[in-house]
């Protein structure tokens, strides 16, 4: 199986100091060639570096932004066709049912249902809706 990461599974492994037992579990359950970062998951996480006001934690966040963009850098999927039409055909199944996904998230989903990957989130309220297959590292027993 070849997983998405959600931001909050990178940033959980990234940035936390003592990151959760299960999250680390689980990710080391899986194999390092399918695990597969989305380029909006870069993006948010370059957002959450330069929305860090502190300098020392901003750099620390940095130097694990540099880490995670090197261990990934053959993995980090784009935004192409195929991801657009899965995002539009989303939107339109979430609108008639009266609902919607932020933006970001509808990307990663997108992406997900594309290349026929699991999202890997701890959001799987939002994710699942979407049709995507969704494991939340967190749920996982130790």
């Amino acid at each position: 199986m070849i997983y998405l990461l959600d931001t909050n599974v990178v940033a959980e492994l990234t940035t936390r100091a003592k990151p959760d037992p299960r999250v680390l579990t689980w990710f080391r359950s899986t194999a390092r060639p399918n695990r597969f970062l989305s380029v909006i998951t870069v993006a948010e996480l370059e957002a959450g570096v330069a929305a860090t006001p502190d300098p020392v934690r901003q750099a620390r966040y940095a130097q694990a932004l540099a880490a995670v963009r090197h261990e990934f850098r053959d993995r980090i999927a784009p935004i192409g066709e195929p991801e657009a039409a899965a995002c539009l055909t989303m939107h339109k199944a979430l609108k008639a049912a009266g609902t919607s996904i932020d933006p970001p998230d509808a990307l990663i989903a997108a992406t997900a249902l594309a290349n026929g990957w699991t999202v890997a989130t701890r959001n799987i309220k939002h994710l699942a809706r979407t049709g995507a297959l969704v494991v939340n590292p967190w749920d996982q027993q130790l």
